[in-house]
């Protein structure tokens, strides 16, 4: 058999977006996937007459910046842009503690003044801290554009604000800028979807992120992620791509510090002098490639790392419909404090977290049949909690412990009741991400966002990371983690970087 040009190991989002880009680029494409199914932990399950997106909380930002990596120009890269479908949410979202709760509108003008209004005095502040979002975007988006030639100089010049606040975290920055307390916690309100707080996040990464949410349009899918996964899967195939289900990698074959090829377990060998591989650096290093062949600096690597959130959510499908519940929020905020490290804490033990409450219906009204609703209960699990407390004999009692706990704290903060009006319940552990694409400890928010370890410093460390000729990793635990944004991206700079350094030199077919 001839050398294949590409391998991709891995049919999850990023993998997709990798194969797809090359092979419209011209190179002869395998994707090899372990299980019988594509879209890794795009997952849509269907109960009843009701289907959940285990992959819900999945925003992307509606705006016209002609940037490569932004989500819609990835899939215009993949050439699949006008199949995906959006909604657009609504212009408020609501956050509830036990103690206070408060809405806000988005738009940056309307978020100042909502937040002066629950914070007197804060109107300064909240606005510098735009300002210094903005600054930030402009900046990010140059870089992003220039990874390969950054001029330093140049940003120190046109972003001196951006390289001031670069190495800070965002309670650092909101500290500086005398934002008050009270406004402070408003503003960090979505560090849950990061998976980490406001004092390890970085201000450039989460400021970016606010100002995109706030001041332009967010949107959702209209239908699921795992319609992007079959839209990516079927154009690869209509394509010439090559695809290999129930084809699982079990490790890489390794010539002089280059890649050759890959292994799988019923013993076949493929051949390529490029693969990728959608996974992350911890199962790549720790069990595809032999011990003695992994490098030192990528073992250092992966030990300074650590692992990130583990998610566990609760969908429900209602038999009534959302405006008859009372439910009016794409997004209820649930947090057993609005101090994140606070209740970061509290979330490293399953019998204290907070909750995201999610109903897809308050964007798209079709999510679900006529009288009907779905709502999903979100939360995040630290350190080993879930796997220290849950064995297999107590599974399912502790779990479905864990949704009616959930359960209860939506209708107890919030004051609308859904039990009667459960038809349907799935319930997605960690131990059903670890089932799907073996992430350790069910981590599908990857590596955490801590320390140097952000969205910047992993940018441009990437041609650092480089330990095997040939071999490029896409995933989840790469880039901001935000969400599957950060998956799409990865998929992208894998391919194109691959693109780089093979400079068009391609196998052609066997």
């Amino acid at each position: 058999m001839k050398k294949i040009d590409v391998i991709v190991v891995g049919s999850g989002t990023s993998g997709l977006i990798s194969a797809l880009s090359l092979l419209n680029s011209g190179y002869k494409v395998l994707l090899l996937e372990a299980n019988n199914n594509i879209g890794g932990l795009s997952k849509l399950v269907k109960k009843g007459r009701f289907e959940f997106d285990y992959s819900l909380n999945n925003i992307f930002i509606k705006n016209d910046i002609d940037d490569i990596f932004k989500f819609k120009n990835v899939l215009r890269e993949c050439g699949i842009n006008e199949n995906i479908k959006f909604s657009s949410l609504p212009d408020t979202f609501k956050v509830i503690t036990r103690y206070k709760n408060f809405t806000i509108r988005n738009g940056i003008k309307n978020f100042i003044e909502d937040v002066e209004k629950y914070v007197p005095g804060s109107k300064a502040s909240v606005k510098l801290f735009f300002t210094l979002a903005a600054e930030c975007k402009e900046a990010m988006n140059y870089v992003y554009e220039h990874l390969d030639n950054l001029d330093y100089d140049y940003v120190k010049k046109e972003y001196n604000n951006f390289m001031r606040v670069a190495n800070y975290s965002v309670s650092q920055v909101l500290d500086i800028i005398e934002m008050p307390i009270e406004a402070q916690e408003i503003i960090n309100v979505f560090w849950i979807f990061f998976g980490s707080t406001e004092t390890e996040i970085s201000f450039v990464e989460y400021a970016m992120f606010m100002y995109n949410y706030i001041e332009n349009k967010a949107q959702v899918l209209t239908n699921s992620s795992y319609d992007i996964a079959l839209t990516l899967a079927d154009y690869f195939l209509e394509n010439g791509g090559l695809l290999k289900l129930n084809s699982q990698v079990v490790n890489l074959i390794i010539d002089d510090d280059k890649v050759n090829g890959v292994r799988l377990s019923n013993g076949e060998v493929y051949y390529s002098d490029n693969i990728i591989i959608n996974s992350s650096l911890s199962n790549v290093y720790g069990k595809l490639i032999k011990p003695e062949e992994v490098p030192r600096d990528a073992l250092k690597n992966i030990n300074q790392r650590a692992i990130g959130a583990r998610p566990f959510s609760v969908h429900l499908g209602l038999n009534k419909d959302y405006k008859s519940l009372g439910i009016k929020y794409y997004n209820y905020f649930l947090y057993s404090s609005l101090d994140s490290d606070v209740a970061y804490a509290r979330m490293k033990e399953l019998s204290s977290f907070s909750v995201v409450a999610t109903c897809k219906n308050v964007a798209n009204e079709q999510a679900s049949c006529e009288g009907t609703c779905v709502l999903t209960l979100s939360t995040l699990f630290f350190d080993d909690c879930f796997a220290l407390d849950i064995d297999r004999d107590n599974y399912y009692d502790e779990i479905t412990k864990l949704a009616d706990d959930m359960i209860d704290k939506f209708e107890k903060y919030t004051g609308i009741k859904i039990k009667d009006y459960i038809e349907e319940m799935e319930i997605f552990s960690p131990i059903d991400v670890i089932n799907v694409n073996d992430s350790y400890c069910g981590a599908s928010y990857g590596y955490k966002l801590v320390g140097l370890d952000n969205l910047l410093p992993r940018l441009l460390n990437k041609d650092n990371e480089k330990y095997i000729e040939g071999l490029y990793i896409c995933n989840g635990f790469d880039g901001d983690i935000f969400a599957y944004n950060s998956s799409y991206m990865s998929g992208l700079m894998a391919a194109l970087e691959m693109k780089k350094d093979s400079a068009g030199d391609i196998y052609g077919e066997d």
